[in-house]
């Protein structure tokens, strides 16, 4: 009997997280554009990740693609969603990117290539929860 209070209880709990999750998600395109322009510049680093070595020209285009993600992603958290979580993830993915900057500055591809990993977590962890809410790319 405690067993299946236990997983009524669970399920409950699931089932008003998902109901808070989506009322307090903010729909609409503006999101799906944003997602859209940080994957573009998060592609254009993946491309340059494999580098043994990196030029200037190459350091130069870490930084942009790195301002861009963050920037998208300070419009993202302060105007999509006033989902706590959503917030934490954003200012991960912020933080990342500026540290990825910064390498990128110093000429440290090896760093580069760290922070760029833990970036692709923190995109991956946002998208795990809010992909479908918000309809992200991809």
């Amino acid at each position: 009997m405690g067993k299946m209070r236990l997983k009524k209880s669970i399920f409950a709990g699931t089932v008003a997280l998902f109901v808070t999750a989506m009322a307090s998600v903010s729909y609409g395109q503006t999101q799906s554009e944003l997602c859209k322009k940080m994957w573009d510049n998060f592609q254009g680093m993946r491309a340059m990740t494999g580098l043994s070595a990196a030029d200037d020209a190459q350091f130069a285009k870490f930084t942009e693609h790195a301002k861009s993600i963050s920037s998208d992603s300070k419009t993202s958290m302060d105007s999509i969603s006033p989902d706590k979580n959503y917030k934490v993830l954003n200012e991960e993915a912020i933080y990342h990117a500026n540290e990825i900057e910064k390498a990128a500055s110093n000429k440290d591809l090896e760093e580069i290539q760290v922070q760029f990993r833990r970036l692709t977590i923190a995109c991956r962890n946002c998208h795990k929860i809010y992909k479908s809410e918000l309809k992200l790319v991809p």
